[in-house]
């Protein structure tokens, strides 16, 4: 069963762990103060009061707060974002397209909603993720794979019933993705996705990609 929420993806992640109950909870409770209140906001207080622990049992595996978010980091990046990919991937690889404008609203609606509905927790990560170029490269080269064995005989397909320009698939990719990420990353980081129309943006997203990337008639 497909889980779109990042907080029950972590809590799944933390549990095959050999961390201990209590510096699960530590790390889940965490998560969720730091969504709901902002890293800056949370103290080890109500962090050890959310996760039924001590104050000092807080620090006493993580050192700092800091500590704390690095710890959330490490299994987003190596075990959460990779599900993401992978339930995202096996979503469209598991539908049938009319076509590429077809494929297209698809995806678009479906990564604007998933953004909306994790965008707290969105925010938590891409804050810190953004400052390191090392952890860029280690997302870019997980969602390279991905692109590689299923995106690209999709997008194959669809250039060649001549509804996808002839660009390199990777190029295609990269574009759709700064389109999504200029309507995607502004609103996270500003905490302005409580206002955003789902379906306008969606729809005007599309619009522009499918004018960008379907082949001119001859």
């Amino acid at each position: 069963m497909q889980i779109n929420s990042i907080e029950k993806l972590l809590a799944q992640t933390l549990a095959e762990t050999d961390l201990s109950k209590k510096q699960q909870a530590v790390l889940n409770a965490s998560l969720s103060l730091f969504a709901q209140q902002g890293f800056e906001h949370t103290t080890s207080s109500e962090i050890a009061q959310q996760a039924a622990v001590s104050e000092g049992t807080v620090f006493k595996q993580f050192k700092t707060k800091q500590g704390i978010l690095n710890a959330l980091l490490e299994p987003f990046i190596e075990n959460v974002f990779p599900r993401v990919l992978n339930e995202f991937t096996n979503k469209i690889t598991g539908q049938q397209y009319h076509n590429f404008e077809h494929f297209l609203c698809y995806v678009v609606k479906d990564r604007l909603t998933f953004a909306m509905e994790n965008q707290k927790q969105l925010k938590i990560f891409l804050q810190e993720i953004i400052r390191d170029e090392t952890m860029v490269k280690v997302m870019y080269d997980k969602w390279q794979v991905l692109l590689d064995e299923h995106i690209t005989p999709l997008f194959i397909t669809f250039q060649k019933n001549k509804q996808l320009i002839d660009w390199p698939i990777s190029r295609i990719m990269q574009y759709i993705v700064s389109i999504l990420a200029g309507y995607i990353l502004p609103r996270i980081l500003t905490n302005s996705m409580a206002t955003f129309d789902i379906d306008q943006s969606s729809q005007a997203a599309s619009d522009f990609l499918l004018r960008s990337l379907t082949p001119l008639k001859d």
